[in-house]
């Protein structure tokens, strides 16, 4: 896969002022809704399960921001969309629980956008970034590359019994599967290795704690 690593600025605290409809059902979806405090036990612990053994992408749009609307990746961080207050306890949320259900985190990769990459950094303690990974709403040039790098990332299976994290936006994963996610929410993507994936359950922040309950 064709794109350049850029490494990210350090996030600091004090720089941030401060529904899925798709056709397809993944066997890690199973018969669950979105609302994972209303499923079963046992759905939720087969759900846990799977994300513990690895194999999973997991695409998150980047939590809430402090505005809404397009900017420009070589605007000034103070000029972008940053995390607001929100958005920085949905990160930390996050990552509390990734660390609590022992879900498996390999590659952090993100859009170089600041709101991308502070969530990985607050939720994941580290981050790669990816050009490829910019919204294709913020630069028409490219798109079309932008939409085949991001299915080519999902349908890669990671082999080394981790998650791929994708911190990105909502166009990208709109155009690639369909998934329409509001801010700070996930869509877990289930590899097959040869070129496909399914699109499985999505899940708000305040959900990943429902799954070990």
């Amino acid at each position: 896969m064709n794109s350049r690593n850029h490494r990210a600025t350090p996030y600091r605290k004090a720089d941030t002022m401060t529904q899925l409809k798709i056709s397809r059902r993944s066997a890690l979806a199973g018969s669950l809704s979105a609302l994972l405090f209303g499923v079963p036990k046992a759905a939720r612990a087969e759900v846990l399960g799977r994300l513990r053994a690895g194999g999973h992408v997991i695409y998150f749009r980047h939590a809430a921001t402090t505005w809404s609307g397009v900017d420009r990746v070589e605007w000034p961080r103070a000029r972008q969309r940053l995390l607001s207050e929100e958005g920085i306890r949905q990160s930390e949320i996050i990552g509390a629980a990734f660390r609590d259900l022992q879900i498996p985190v390999g590659e952090v990769l993100a859009s170089p956008f600041a709101r991308c990459r502070d969530m990985a950094e607050i939720a994941f303690g580290r981050v790669e970034e990816r050009m490829a990974l910019i919204g294709l709403l913020s630069d028409e040039a490219g798109r079309d590359e932008r939409a085949a790098f991001l299915r080519s990332l999902l349908a890669d299976r990671p082999t080394d019994g981790t998650n791929r994290v994708v911190v990105a936006h909502r166009s990208n994963i709109e155009r690639v599967a369909g998934a329409r996610l509001a801010e700070g929410e996930a869509v877990i993507l289930n590899p097959d290795g040869q070129g496909a994936f399914d699109v499985g359950q999505t899940l708000m922040p305040d959900e990943w704690g429902a799954l070990a309950v």
